[in-house]
């Protein structure tokens, strides 16, 4: 893995990393969601300081390059937590729908 990639996954690991706690200093961020953050720059840092582990999981998937890997990485943990948030997302507009509804009524038998 290139010195450059490793350069960059720890700069944006401590650019989330702030970001996330000013967020949460601003009560902008739920914890649990600072937390998959916090965790996800955390990885980058890893991989960053100890490329190692991403040279070592990429052979043994069998990938060309660590590089390749650290993407395969980025791009299938942001796709999980899109779809997390989907499910989240689809829960909380049923609820509302159920709130709407409950209160449509009750206003119509007062």
């Amino acid at each position: 893995m290139s010195l450059t990639l490793r350069a960059l996954l720890i700069f944006f690991a401590v650019l989330v990393f702030f970001f996330v706690i000013r967020r949460l200093k601003k009560a902008q961020m739920q914890v649990l969601d600072s937390l998959f953050w916090l965790l996800f720059s955390l990885s980058f840092v890893l991989l960053g300081v100890f490329p190692d582990i991403a040279i070592f999981v990429s052979n043994k998937l069998g990938f060309i390059s660590a590089s390749n890997f650290v993407f395969l990485y980025v791009i299938a943990v942001l796709v999980m937590r899109d779809f997390s948030n989907s499910l989240r997302l689809s829960k909380q507009e049923e609820r509302i729908n159920e709130l709407t509804q409950s209160i449509a009524l009750r206003e119509k038998q007062k």
